[in-house]
């Protein structure tokens, strides 16, 4: 894992949106959204519930 998927995540879960992150992060939200997807599938498990509104945090992506 990687400090910018790991500042990646951060910002997630903290702006509750890919695309808010990533302009936080003067970053396209597809790079977020791949290092996202990436990241879950290194973990195994999803990290965010994918809502209409957002993301939120699931249970596995509180305790990372």
């Amino acid at each position: 894992m990687h400090a910018a998927v790991l500042r990646y995540f951060d910002q997630v879960a903290r702006l509750g949106s890919i695309r808010r992150a990533a302009e936080a992060l003067h970053v396209a939200s597809s790079a977020v959204n791949r290092q996202i997807l990436k990241l879950e599938a290194e973990v195994g498990t999803p990290l965010f519930e994918r809502l209409r509104s957002g993301v939120r945090l699931t249970a596995a992506g509180e305790l990372l």
